[in-house]
């Protein structure tokens, strides 16, 4: 006995089923999707506000903590272990800026002392004797000591975030100006050329300022040839003034780049100490620098020149809307 069933309605009833798996299909994995960003982003809260809390730490920011208390109560020993981490460097940070200011601090009047007592020998020794010139070496070596004990101090108070600045309006072009003249007194041999905007008006520091400004002449001065030339440039726009400063020499090789802001890096090693200085100049700018809320930069050397670019927010003062920078 054969039987015939129509099987159209359970055909019909299979294809609606797979329509509405498929339909549904898009927008499971949507939810799935959702849900696991949602899961995994709260899993992960914890490392996010480590990796944010890291990024905030820096030398003047040491004090920076992760904050605890959070439910994810696995990561509570690694936060622990963290900030226990940070206590004990922020602890040797400070111990080691602390003895570099005490004992830059306390080598000044010693230094003070010698040099006086040095000053009377040079008075009362015989005139062109081998005490004199004795003496006088002696002296030059003492005043090379207080530069570099001088900077010191003012590098551990920078590194401390103690640097003092007395801001006052400073026309910067001035300050140009007279480093211009100090470096032609200084090395007369040299080429300075000039190309300063008339005025550059910068909330500063005026004696920090110009300690930076005379050891970048300083740097020109001491690493340029015998018939070179230094060349300044000032100029500025609606809310930065920027100087530029180059002096022909050797340029500076590649390698040699990143490290020319280090302290105690001198990257002529030929010259010993026939060039005057302990390479302490350029990172002691760099620092007055930034204090002021500017940027020192080693520019790319072009033509033979090596450049040095500072530049520094204008000084603004309020007038009718909008302020108005000088």
């Amino acid at each position: 006995m054969a039987l015939g069933v129509s099987l159209n309605g359970f055909l019909a009833e299979m294809r609606r089923a797979r329509l509405a798996f498929l339909a549904a299909l898009p927008a499971a994995l949507v939810l799935i999707a959702v849900a696991g960003w949602l899961i995994s982003r709260r899993a992960l809260r914890p490392v996010r506000v480590v990796t944010n809390t890291a990024m905030r730490i820096t030398a003047q920011g040491l004090d920076q903590r992760i904050p605890t208390g959070t439910e994810d109560v696995e990561f509570e020993r690694l936060i622990g272990v963290l900030n226990q981490m940070l206590d004990r460097l922020q602890g040797s940070f400070e111990q080691a800026i602390r003895f570099s200011a005490d004992a830059a601090h306390e080598l000044q009047t010693p230094l003070t002392i010698l040099q006086g007592t040095l000053e009377q020998a040079l008075r009362e020794s015989p005139a062109d004797s081998d005490q004199q010139r004795l003496c006088d070496d002696l002296m030059g070596e003492v005043s090379r000591l207080k530069a570099i004990v001088q900077k010191l101090l003012l590098l551990a108070k920078a590194d401390a975030g103690q640097l003092e600045l007395r801001r006052e309006s400073i026309d910067l072009a001035q300050l140009i100006e007279e480093m211009a003249d100090d470096a032609a007194t200084l090395a007369p041999h040299l080429a300075i050329g000039k190309d300063l905007i008339p005025e550059a008006w910068v909330q500063a520091d005026g004696d920090l300022l110009r300690h930076a400004l005379q050891n970048l002449a300083s740097n020109a001065i001491k690493y340029n040839r015998e018939d070179g030339k230094i060349l300044l440039l000032l100029q500025k726009d609606a809310e930065s003034v920027r100087f530029t400063i180059a002096n022909t020499g050797q340029p500076i090789p590649p390698q040699e780049r990143e490290r020319v802001f280090d302290r105690f890096h001198r990257g002529d090693k030929s010259r010993g100490r026939r060039v005057d200085g302990v390479g302490l100049g350029l990172s002691l700018a760099r620092e007055i620098v930034h204090a002021h809320r500017g940027t020192l930069i080693l520019d790319e050397s072009i033509e033979g020149m090596t450049t040095f670019t500072v530049t520094l927010p204008l000084a603004c003062e309020k007038t009718q809307s909008p302020l108005r920078c000088v």
